[in-house]
């Protein structure tokens, strides 16, 4: 429903562009973009920067809200909540980052991703075929551990963007929101100088903990039948904590 039409965004532009006579090498000079970009931009392949939506508004004699809708609105409309709260979703849409190097980041990984899966997959169903999961929690841990390392390590290691916008720099926002993905840990502010840290962090754990859960839980339920200890208690936590050891150390240390 959100999803922001390329295409549609791309046609209007260049339409925007030929009326105002201008060639794609002077709106990108206005703009301080390369001519490359504008035509990515006109045929659909990438859409700019949300921090140049007000400008290349500005030069096009048009509004932000235009350039979402892909169209000309009429002056007197009024948007309902409904359709504000569209655009302004369509607008977080925007990325700074490149096709190009999103597909050089998921050559780059897929290989670690994919044997790092295997591996967690095979020992998890190890560990339950060995009825080293039975014991009340464990099956769960088990089952969370590689759920969350299969489905939030492709969001790390794929789709999260790997540059903020602009807004972020300029204020303190505890919050980031992409797709299923949010991070909201109060009194952690997130921008480009701690990003890239957070990000790397992130990946590793997740790909570690996919590894690491299903021998730990197997250990923690074994040791729990000798000890009568619920050892798999303290493996949920370490899991947990080392979560939020992976955002809020780099974050804190790069802020």
């Amino acid at each position: 429903m959100y999803e922001l039409d390329k295409a549609a965004f791309g046609r209007f532009l260049a339409q925007l562009r030929r009326e105002k006579g201008m060639t794609q090498k002077e709106l990108a000079a206005t703009l301080y973009v390369s001519d490359k970009a504008v035509s990515k931009w006109e045929r659909g392949q990438s859409v700019p920067d949300i921090s140049l939506l007000v400008p290349l508004a500005e030069q096009l004699n048009a509004t932000v809200a235009e350039l979402l809708q892909g169209r000309r609105v009429e002056e007197e409309r009024r948007f309902t909540r409904e359709e504000t709260e569209e655009l302004i979703r369509k607008a977080l849409t925007f990325s700074a980052e490149p096709p190009e190097r999103r597909q050089a980041r998921t050559r780059k990984y897929l290989p670690v991703y994919v044997i790092c899966c295997v591996l967690g997959v095979a020992g998890a169903l190890a560990v339950w075929a060995a009825g080293l999961a039975d014991i009340e929690g464990a099956l769960a841990l088990l089952i969370i551990g590689v759920v969350f390392g299969v489905v939030y390590g492709a969001y790390a290691m794929f789709w999260m963007a790997e540059t903020l916008p602009r807004y972020y720099d300029e204020n303190r926002i505890c919050n980031f929101a992409q797709g299923a993905f949010h991070i909201h840990i109060p009194g952690v502010y997130y921008n480009n100088r701690n990003w890239k840290h957070i990000l790397r962090a992130f990946r590793v754990w997740s790909m570690a903990s996919l590894v690491l859960v299903p021998p730990c839980t197997a250990g923690a339920v074994l040791l729990e039948r000798a000890t009568g200890w619920q050892v798999w208690v303290a493996v949920l936590v370490v899991y947990i904590a080392s979560l939020f050891g992976a955002i809020v150390i780099p974050a804190k240390r790069f802020e």
